[in-house]
């Protein structure tokens, strides 16, 4: 029984994941296909194009990240912030960083503003080493960095400044910590305390002190083409010991497909482009301020009584996502998962075409760095 008990939890996580893995060569292939396609075409043809793609294979991860799993997604804020826009919206999206669920949370406020196919973010430079994904990504718009003293800024303003030129439709998702808020590296958030003492500031304790190049170079060249700075703070639910009050480890994307934590927070903040400051000393300010905001919003949260009480303040909305906008995209690449390996002639193909396109992928990173 136990073991029978232990298959089904494994199943739980294993069946998801290789589904959306196991699909990364056939949507590499019917990108490479559609890229050609559209060449003689306007860039823009390209482009629609690709943003539909990328929010089809989106659709299936929050069908498998937010439907499957059960966890329970919990608005606060400005809760018209999360209320669809008809045709989208262009903005920067800057949030605090604990997880690599963090992206996928991106992604769900992106949907439900109807933006999801023109996401693209910052990465970290050796993300683009990411077989399949990395190459793809940088072809989206997503842009690779790296942090602290070796960001490249003319390499930022240059990458994002073509964006804006061929106005490409942007939700563009910034981490300014540069870094995961990781409660067992205490040398990372010693660090930072001590950078902010040196700047003459106030320590945060939830969050680590935002790094501004990143944004620096985002506003400079999408000011004029998106339409507001989306200020998002998050907390998951099984991230703190209310006994010992002692913060604990963010769930992992392994750890939400199992079900764990049951709840997820999303604080929303939409400020128009308009009041965000210019200047580079008052930008500095500005999002030293609003990370501030985000350290009272946690500390809010984790003075709660227990697990089930913990919330941000304020009002708050549970918005579950509608099947019928996720199901066509996991029936169309769950099933292409299934039909490709049915058969081996089919599997031992699709194997060939996988180490192909990676091993290109991976080629043509290495080069273009």
């Amino acid at each position: 029984m136990l073991t029978a008990i232990v298959l089904i939890q494994n199943l739980k996580w294993m069946v998801p994941t290789t589904f959306m893995l196991g699909v990364a060569p056939a949507y590499f292939t019917l990108w490479s296909v559609w890229r050609f396609l559209s060449a003689p075409f306007p860039s823009w043809v390209y482009v629609m194009g690709d943003d539909f793609l990328f929010s089809t294979y989106h659709r299936q991860l929050l069908f498998y990240f937010e439907l499957l799993s059960g966890v329970e997604v919990i608005f606060y804020g400005e809760l018209d912030a999360i209320e669809s826009v008809k045709g989208g919206e262009n903005c920067i999206y800057m949030s605090n960083h604990q997880s690599t669920v963090d992206w996928v949370l991106a992604s769900s406020l992106s949907m439900r503003r109807g933006s999801l196919g023109r996401t693209r973010y910052i990465l970290k430079d050796g993300l683009r080493y990411l077989p399949w994904y990395g190459f793809y990504l940088g072809m989206h718009g997503s842009i690779f960095v790296k942090r602290a003293k070796k960001f490249n800024r003319d390499k930022a303003h240059s990458e994002l400044g073509k964006s804006a030129k061929n106005k490409k439709p942007m939700w563009l998702v910034v981490f300014p910590e540069g870094t995961r808020y990781n409660p067992e590296l205490s040398n990372i958030i010693a660090d930072s305390r001590d950078f902010t003492k040196s700047q003459g500031l106030v320590p945060l304790d939830y969050v680590l002190f935002p790094r501004i190049r990143a944004m620096q170079a985002s506003l400079k060249q999408l000011r004029d083409s998106v339409d507001c700075v989306y200020d998002v703070t998050l907390a998951y639910g099984k991230t703190f010991d209310f006994q010992s009050k002692q913060r604990l480890v963010a769930p992992t994307m392994q750890d939400v497909l199992l079900g764990v934590p049951k709840k997820i927070h999303i604080h929303v903040k939409r400020i128009p482009i308009g009041q965000v400051p210019h200047e580079d000393s008052k930008l500095k300010e500005w999002l030293y301020q609003r990370f501030m905001e985000k350290d009272r919003l946690l500390s809010a949260f984790y003075q709660s009584e227990n697990e089930e009480e913990a919330k941000f303040p304020g009002p708050c909305k549970t918005q579950p996502l509608a099947l019928k906008s996720v199901l066509p995209s996991v029936l169309f690449w769950g099933g292409s998962f299934v039909a490709i390996h049915a058969f081996k002639t089919s599997r031992e193909f699709y194997g060939k075409l996988a180490l192909g396109t990676m091993t290109m992928g991976l080629f043509w990173m290495t080069v273009k760095r």
